[in-house]
């Protein structure tokens, strides 16, 4: 539910900006100013070229702050969401408590017809799961236990052959048809296989089977380890997964989730990356792995949330794609806080991308909506302070459940996870991305002036954060709401990347 309501416009918002009525001024934030024609057909020169204001910093050095002596690979065994940790902080009897209890309050719902949740909604849903005739696996999608691939060898054509630039933008462009929108690279060395890549996958240490285990005993057939070999090609057993020690690229790609469906909040299609992963990412996914085995190169590393070699917000940051946010996961450039994405691994040479400063980091450090509308109090408040290092306590115990080295802002996993569990199982909450002021629209120049405005002149910030909430962005006053909403197909802005074909004016 919207908190705020304002009666001021948009009009009236640019004019006391003194953007209005004096159209140069608006697009002199919107748009630099080209010195001769040489500059203009540079500009060009990438298909995911960053708007003018965005500032491309040095390789692993992003906007946030990164003590790297501090950071190690993350235990994925100590997630939020493994019911051990759960309890750690909040008790044993409560977590299974909740736990059995939410499959009842579901079902009561449906057949009470509450708003969100009702018979139609639970059919939707229903239409959103979609199975494959493959699955994940570490070395890709498989089929029967096997992975079936067309090859440059059955197709009787040499190994494809590209310079790290002329491949990229080769991946660009089919990604996009495949569904996603952004890639990002980076080369595998030893400070990512060191620090950034995980130390295991989720696998199954998130279930109530580990309850009374300490996280570190959790075994490796539940939790398998990543570790490295010197062999020539990846592989993976019952008790890990191995990546080989030679020269390889970290590669994230990344695409817009449904921004309409976080703002239902809360209901059974509230959280986009449920409505989007199993249709957009794995759609994306097989194709991706398809298409570069066709070429001759490989692409390993499981998919899906706790699923892949990597804590996949983390990549997006590091490729140049997104910034830290306040609610602890990402703020894509693009198009905001909800992304469907992958991280995987290829011996594909492909041209680095950098950390960007888009200014979203800083906004976010005057903003603090997500924490006023979080239900479960999980994102730390304006009145916390400043980002930090060190980890709140929760219930008088230390936080375990994060990652070390990064300064920002720690929110609590568990208690996220219990509310959702608790208040809305089976869907999940998204009203820090349903109230965050990037998941507004595009479709107002006024959106377009305030991104460029938020790292040119960061004065305005605090001042923006505020008319955010002024003009009621937000979650549907009623989930019902998005039945009578004209939107486009799958529910995604697709044309936030395009320069071509006329997509966008």
């Amino acid at each position: 539910m919207s908190l705020f309501h304002s009666t001021v416009s948009r009009r009236q918002f640019m004019k006391a900006l003194g953007l209005a009525g004096a159209g140069v001024g608006g697009a002199a934030l919107v748009a630099p100013t080209f010195h001769d024609l040489d500059e203009l057909s540079a500009s060009g020169d990438s298909m995911q070229k960053h708007p003018w204001y965005v500032k491309e910093r040095e390789r692993l050095d992003p906007a946030v702050e990164l003590d790297w002596d501090l950071m190690e690979r993350y235990d994925r065994r100590y997630m939020g969401q493994c019911s051990n940790i759960r309890a750690k902080y909040y008790g044993k009897d409560y977590i299974l408590k909740i736990g059995a209890a939410s499959a009842a309050l579901q079902a009561q719902r449906m057949k009470a017809n509450t708003p969100g949740f009702g018979h139609k909604w639970e059919a939707l849903r229903t239409g959103l799961s979609q199975a494959n005739r493959w699955s994940v696996s570490f070395l890709g999608p498989e089929i029967d236990g096997k992975i079936n691939v067309t090859t440059p060898e059955s197709l009787g054509v040499p190994k494809w052959q590209g310079t790290p630039e002329e491949n990229s933008k080769m991946m660009v462009a089919a990604i996009r048809l495949f569904g996603m929108a952004e890639l990002g690279s980076n080369n595998l060395d030893s400070k990512w296989r060191t620090k950034l890549v995980a130390k295991n996958e989720k696998g199954s240490a998130t279930g109530d089977k580990y309850i009374d285990t300490d996280p570190a005993n959790v075994p490796d057939s539940a939790a398998r380890p990543i570790v490295y070999e010197d062999v020539a090609e990846p592989y993976y057993t019952t008790t890990k997964w191995v990546i080989p020690n030679k020269d390889l690229n970290v590669l994230y790609l990344g695409g817009p989730e449904p921004r309409e469906t976080d703002r239902t909040y809360p209901s059974r299609i509230s959280k986009s990356n449920l409505v989007a992963n199993s249709g957009t990412r794995n759609m994306a996914f097989y194709s991706t792995y398809q298409f570069m085995r066709a070429l001759g190169y490989n692409m390993f590393g499981g998919t899906g949330h706790g699923t892949d070699c990597f804590q996949t917000p983390g990549v997006a940051v590091m490729t140049g794609k997104a910034e830290n946010a306040r609610m602890t996961n990402w703020v894509i450039s693009a198009w905001g806080p909800r992304s469907t994405d992958l991280a995987q691994i290829t011996d594909m040479p492909l041209a680095e991308t950098h950390p960007i400063d888009a200014g979203k980091w800083k906004f976010c450090q005057t903003c603090g909506i997500c924490a006023d509308t979080c239900p479960s109090n999980s994102i730390p408040k304006l009145d916390f302070g400043p980002p930090t290092y060190e980890m709140p306590a929760i219930n008088g115990k230390p936080d375990t459940q994060h990652a070390t080295g990064r300064k920002v802002y720690y929110f609590n996993g568990s208690s996220c996870n219990n509310y959702s569990k608790e208040a809305i199982p089976g869907s999940g909450c998204s009203a820090c991305a349903a109230n965050c002021t990037f998941s507004t629209g595009e479709g107002a120049m006024v959106h377009e002036v305030l991104k460029s405005a938020i790292p040119t002149v960061g004065i305005f910030n605090p001042f923006l954060a505020t008319m955010g909430r002024t003009f009621g962005y937000g979650a549907f006053k009623d989930p019902e709401e998005w039945w009578n909403s004209s939107l486009p197909q799958f529910g995604i802005n697709s044309t936030f990347t395009a320069l071509d074909g006329g997509y966008r004016k």
